[in-house]
């Protein structure tokens, strides 16, 4: 039977790897999308994906672990500037970049001769294999993709023997993630075991030409090494990250010690590893962190895990011993996937698939060149290939549907993950987002009843919290007051857990003027504002406005006029500052001002009635009760609770009857 032309070839593993991952252009910002991209204000400055370069990943978020990422970030900064700040664009480049890395791994497996129908297997299987699901459909998960496209691109060069795009190539996956570190041993490795030629399990010695271009593509990664390091230092990223900074309600391993938490990585590695070979539902029931009980040496996840680590060790040193160019691919499988593992530190993550994502080339590149080694041609060989190949894709298209939404992701991950607290946390986030304020507290309760170390959990429980409870001014109970109380020692928690956490400190004071105890409150307000500094620009904002609130509660109306004042140029939109700055205006008593900014406030906000309500205060003021009361009239017609809100105004009282 003919061979496929080429062309051919790479089209179909293109076609497929987009039309697996096609369902993901619909999907929204999830999860950390939402904090990378979605309220990351430095992509969207004009020099952002320069600048990239001399900030670590996170910087721009209120939040998250200081890796060194530039070009992913440079990529999304890219990405929203050219395609649009939407979603459909984000995932748009991620869907290509998968299919341009499947089209890379066909490309590496032809260049080292391996059989066309052998080749076009292995892109497949990368391409469709379920350990893709989460990097192409979560757009912060890119930080899997570029990574390996650059590798790809990095297995060429070596194979074409050129130092120079080697180490250019390399240096840019060192520039995406860490765990691209793992290329470092292929041309070392290939010194004894070459990528060409290699025609049995016994390769000949490489010839001293291919010796010296292997040997200078070995120094080319090492140079990449050099420069890598040369710019994260130049952007005050350290080599590696403080246990200290690594959160741990989101990877509770870092918060155990010595071969407690290596013993439970080795049960998680089992995990994982064992997915990609039988891709079946990852799950895991365990509980982590300190006061659990970590599993034993002879507990079966974790002599699975070590056995099957020791057998691929073993494997890659006996191949490589043979100078069978396997060992490459066997090895380089192991060796991405070390970082990711907790096994040799703790990283930022616990349950992420796209860790695999780096591993898979390593399987696809093995199992192409093994079945075109030892596969026989027959038919039934290729239908059960072929089998495979499905159902790995229909595998592939459920889990991708997990981040169709944040509430779909999140309850997947309690089913999955039913002792893992912030899982509930994610879960109670998404739901308060949503406006399900009583379903988000029962998963924040719970969340917390599992690991009380969560800040955000215990953040959001005071946001439930307080908006879901009526304080004593509206006619809250002392029950309520007590649960208000309670939301506040929420806040105050998830400050002393994450003192970075300003929005926990601006709850605080929020929650304590409700609790008519301004005082603390601008206590709290100053804090948060102390804490702002280098922050993102909208921390500080929020932290100046919960202050002018206490300050004006105390009757200080003056100063915080004043802030309301400063406040006002960066958001003139929003409706609620400005009616806080009218309080506070009314309250100074500039009549001739008072009355101005009403006119501005009701030309600007037509529709609401709050605005016409405050032009009938000023009338009421100044003695014209007939404009007062016309004024009430029309503000009925906008909004049927004008009445409640004209007990509040004294001077009201009159033009109201």
């Amino acid at each position: 039977m003919s061979q496929p032309p080429r062309g051919l070839s790479y089209a179909i593993v293109v076609l497929v790897a987009a039309a697996v991952h096609l369902q993901t252009l619909g999907f929204p910002f999830v999860f950390d999308d939402r904090y990378l991209v979605v309220l990351n204000a430095f992509l969207r400055e004009a020099w952002s994906p320069i600048d990239a370069f001399a900030h670590h990943f996170w910087y721009g978020t209120p939040s998250g672990t200081a890796y060194y990422r530039p070009l992913v970030i440079a990529s999304l900064a890219l990405n929203g500037k050219l395609l649009g700040w939407g979603p459909v664009g984000f995932h748009l480049f991620n869907l290509l970049l998968h299919a341009a890395n499947s089209a890379l791994v066909l490309a590496v497996l032809l260049r080292i001769a391996v059989p066309k129908r052998a080749a076009v297997f292995g892109a497949l299987l990368f391409a469709v294999h379920p350990a893709t699901a989460w990097p192409v459909a979560s757009i912060v998960a890119r930080v899997d993709l570029l990574p390996a496209f650059f590798v790809l691109l990095a297995w060429l060069a070596l194979v074409s023997g050129s130092p120079v795009a080697t180490g250019l190539a390399f240096l840019g996956a060192l520039l995406c993630k860490e765990s691209a570190i793992a290329f470092l041993g292929v041309p070392f490795l290939a010194l004894r075991a070459p990528l060409l030629p290699a025609t049995g399990p016994r390769a000949p010695a490489p010839s001293g030409s291919g010796t010296r271009a292997t040997a200078s593509c070995a120094l080319a990664a090492l140079a990449a090494v050099a420069a890598a390091i040369a710019l994260r230092l130049f952007a005050h990223v350290g080599l590696a990250i403080a246990r200290s900074r690594i959160d741990g309600a989101v990877n509770p391993l870092a918060m155990m010690d010595g071969w407690e938490r290596r013993r439970a990585a080795l049960r998680l590695a089992g995990r994982y590893l064992g997915y990609l070979f039988v891709p079946w539902r990852f799950t895991d029931a365990a509980a982590y962190g300190p006061g659990k009980s970590g599993p034993s040496w002879g507990d079966p996840g974790v002599l699975f895990g070590t056995i099957l680590l020791v057998l691929l060790a073993g494997l890659t040193v006996w191949l490589w011993l043979r100078r069978d160019r396997l060992s490459l691919f066997v090895g380089f499988m192991v060796a991405a996937f070390l970082p990711a593992s907790n096994l040799l530190t703790p990283i930022g993550s616990l349950y992420a698939q796209n860790f695999l994502y780096m591993p898979l080339i390593g399987l696809a590149l093995a199992a192409a060149d093994a079945r075109g080694r030892f596969a026989s041609r027959t038919r039934v060989a290729g239908l059960a290939a072929a089998g495979v190949l499905l159902l790995f894709a229909a595998g592939t298209l459920v889990e991708a549907r997990l981040w169709r939404s944040g509430p779909a992701l999140f309850t997947a991950w309690t089913e999955r993950f039913p002792n893992y607290g912030f899982s509930w946390a994610g879960l109670g986030t998404t739901r308060l987002d949503e406006g399900d304020a009583v379903g988000a507290e029962e998963d924040l309760r719970r969340s917390l009843t599992l690991d009380d170390r969560n800040a955000k959990a215990h953040y959001n429980l005071g946001v439930v919290i307080m908006m879901t409870t009526p304080p004593p001014e509206l006619g809250g109970t002392e029950a309520d007051a007590a649960r208000l109380r309670e939301g506040l020692e929420h806040s105050r928690r998830a400050a002393e857990i994450d003192p970075l956490m300003t929005e926990a400190r601006i709850n605080a004071a929020r929650l304590l003027m409700l609790l008519d105890r301004p005082a603390e409150a601008e206590t709290e307000a100053r804090r948060a504002l102390e804490a702002t500094k280098g922050s993102a620009p909208t921390a500080g904002t929020m932290a100046r406005r919960a202050l002018a609130e206490s300050i004006f509660k105390q009757h200080r109306y003056a100063d915080a006029l004043a802030l309301y004042t400063g406040l006002l140029p960066a958001t003139p939109d929003d409706p609620n500052l400005r009616a806080q700055y009218l309080d506070a205006l009314f309250e100074v008593g500039d009549p001739a001002s008072a009355r101005r900014e009403g006119e501005r406030a009701r030309a600007d906000f037509p529709d609401l009635a709050w605005f016409i309500l405050y032009s009938a205060r000023v009338e009421a003021r100044d003695g014209h009760a007939d404009q007062a009361r016309e004024l009430l009239r029309t503000a009925r017609t906008r909004d049927p609770k004008v009445d409640e809100w004209i007990g509040r105004y004294p001077e009201l009282r009159g033009p109201s009857r």
